[in-house]
């Protein structure tokens, strides 16, 4: 995270899941096992599908666990491998408080504001789990200031019925950003294929002003053809909503297709208003290149 701030990133995101003490942890999954050696630390914890979840664990627990680079549930094999360097020693998990200070730190620093996104991670997951995602999230971002109109600070889901209720019941104030992706992720019971469609994006409009959807729901890719617009943006944008899309990295692009063109078709033709990127040194260019030409 700071190296995407020194590198000029206009926006930092983050995933947030709760522990078993109501801590606001910072992590992709509600799940410990492909991030961390905690399956070597407390072998008896799995449940009955062999996984680890958070919401199992302290936060002092999660912070005995050496954490390193993500793995394939699968194979136990890097995901990512030789993507960057390895750092020589265990990032700590952050909890969103840590994570929402350093943002601070670095922006005073750098005398610049990047912007706040948080992603609400299954939150009626931990509802069906008797605790509430939600809350804590929000008070948090309160405290700091987040929650105005104003502040460059966005609340994520992938659950319209979470974000409706962000802003009608819950007085957030901030952004809010609807995520939309294949429904064979699981991320939510939303019929997805319904939001993609004009009628769905003008619902979205009513409650958010954003909405961030999967590459390929954007962008048609395919061999030895250039990229081109799905429609999607181009229906979003008549309901007046900003969009977003993600993620825009080296790994799975079309035989052919360099990650700097298909930025460059992202921020030209296609119009996006903001792209998700592991390379934001990548996305920053392709941008400056935009706004120079």
């Amino acid at each position: 995270m700071s190296l995407a701030h020194a590198q000029g990133a206009d926006w930092l995101e983050c995933d947030v899941v709760l522990t078993r003490d109501g801590e606001v942890l910072v992590l992709h999954d509600v799940e410990l096992d492909l991030l961390t050696d905690v399956a070597a630390r407390f072998p008896d914890r799995a449940r009955s599908d062999g996984r680890y979840y958070v919401i199992d664990f302290s936060l002092e627990e999660i912070r005995t666990l050496r954490s390193g680079e993500r793995r394939v549930l699968s194979t136990g094999q890097p995901a990512y491998a030789g993507r960057f360097e390895i750092p020589p020693e265990p990032q700590p998990l952050m909890t969103l408080e840590e994570f929402v200070q350093l943002v601070q730190q670095l922006n005073a620093r750098a005398n610049r504001q990047a912007g706040l996104c948080v992603e609400l991670k299954q939150p009626l997951y931990h509802e069906r789990a008797g605790v509430d995602l939600v809350a804590p999230t929000v008070e948090i971002l309160t405290r700091h200031g987040f929650n105005t109109p104003e502040a460059r600070c966005m609340l994520l889901s992938f659950e319209p019925t979470v974000l409706k209720q962000l802003r009608q019941e819950r007085h957030w104030r901030g952004g809010l950003l609807q995520l939309i992706g294949p429904p064979e992720w699981g991320e939510s019971d939303c019929d997805y294929a319904r939001l993609l469609t004009p009628e769905g994006l003008a619902e979205i409009a009513t409650y958010a002003e954003w909405v961030g959807a999967h590459l390929p729901q954007v962008v048609a890719l395919a061999p030895g053809v250039p990229p081109r617009s799905t429609g999607f943006v181009e229906a979003a944008h008549a309901c007046g909503l900003n969009v977003g899309s993600y993620t825009f990295q080296h790994e799975g692009l079309s035989s052919g297709l360099a990650l700097g063109a298909l930025l460059d078709f992202a921020f030209g033709p296609l119009d996006l208003n903001a792209v998700i990127s592991d390379f934001p040194d990548e996305a920053v260019a392709a941008l400056d290149r935009r706004q120079a030409g």
